[in-house]
């Protein structure tokens, strides 16, 4: 990938609420029928918090999919599906053959009910008119919902709550612990990143890598750290253009996030980072808050395992091998790196 590539990553990703590039494509939605894919564009493109997930009711695992496809019920090998985030839903039901919802209709206003919920199908259109085109979900006896007007529109009738499971179970936390593992780390770290402090270039990083010299020992392969890494060494002025954070710093982005993280103390774990990208969340990556002495910004650590934004700086790490690699920077820490440098 080019550095111009990485670049538009960048800006793709920090238009939502947090900053870490990512080196691996999108997964394609006609993925092999061997991988269903399972997700949702534009929840991914926000990263929407979502609190809920409806399948419809035998479309809820790997088989049942490919079934599906091979009987032309689906276009391709995707899990259709209704997600709840806080006032909106997110909508992928295009690959359903029989559907005749818009295709554009991606993005719904959702209505509660106690007794289920509301989808508003015209954009100008309120919760509470009754009036409105809406596709009303209302929850049966056995906990599913039941779609009073989307037979009409090739939809299924039947739906059934899904929420996508957590796949990454968290060890118990020690922060001493924590603290010695990120010391560990991060001399490790800076001796890899010895090489692309002055003149790196493309070729550079996969020279290293056809010689065996990886930095895969202390950063997640094919992870939004990886990209970003590669990003700040590269083109660090287009990298810290496309952030769109507050700060003015544009040279040698590199050796300064180096010496933040030399003195840097591990201040508590926010949980796992919430990744909306599933090739991304196979990686499980923990969220480490950091305290910087020296610099200014937000400086309060959230309570043990609360992931809160704005707070302070952090890190996403990966477990591996009991040691850690890192996985993602955050906004936070990125306002940091990139504000001036105090004068003399």
């Amino acid at each position: 990938m080019s550095g111009a590539a990485r670049v538009l990553w960048v800006l793709v990703w920090c238009a939502a609420a947090s900053f870490t590039t990512m080196a691996s494509e999108p997964v394609d939605a006609g993925a092999p029928l061997d991988a269903p894919y399972d997700g949702n564009h534009w929840a991914m493109l926000v990263r929407a918090q979502i609190q809920a997930r409806y399948l419809p009711a035998g479309l809820s695992d790997d088989a049942a999919i490919r079934r599906a496809v091979a009987d032309g019920t689906l276009r391709e090998a995707v899990y259709p599906s209704v997600q709840l985030g806080d006032d909106v839903a997110y909508i992928m039901t295009n690959a359903l053959t029989g559907s005749t919802l818009d295709r554009r209709r991606n993005l719904l206003a959702l209505c509660r009910q106690a007794d289920g919920f509301q989808l508003l199908l015209d954009d100008a259109d309120r919760c509470g008119n009754d009036s409105a085109r809406q596709l009303r979900f209302v929850q049966d006896a056995t906990g599913g919902m039941v779609c009073m007007a989307c037979a009409s529109l090739g939809l299924p009738t039947h739906w059934e709550r899904h929420d996508r499971s957590a796949r990454c179970p968290l060890p118990e936390w020690d922060r001493a612990a924590a603290q010695r593992q990120f010391d560990v780390w991060q001399q490790r770290f800076a001796q890899d990143m010895q090489p692309y402090l002055s003149a790196a270039s493309d070729a550079l990083w996969q020279a290293q890598v056809d010689a065996g010299r990886s930095v895969d020992a202390t950063v997640v392969p094919a992870s939004r750290a990886s990209a970003a890494l590669m990003a700040m060494s590269t083109a660090p002025e287009a990298f810290a253009d496309a952030l769109d954070v507050p700060g003015e710093r544009r040279r040698d982005l590199l050796a300064h996030l180096l010496t933040l993280l030399r003195t840097a103390k591990v201040s508590g774990r926010g949980g796992l980072y919430p990744e909306p990208e599933p090739v991304l969340e196979a990686i499980c990556a923990q969220v480490w808050y950091l305290q910087l002495p020296g610099t200014a910004g937000p400086t309060s650590t959230p309570g043990n395992d609360r992931f809160v934004r704005g707070a302070a700086p952090f890190i996403t790490v990966q477990p591996h091998g009991g040691q850690v690699r890192l996985a993602g920077l955050s906004r936070e820490l990125a306002e940091i790196l990139l504000a001036p440098a105090p004068a003399d």
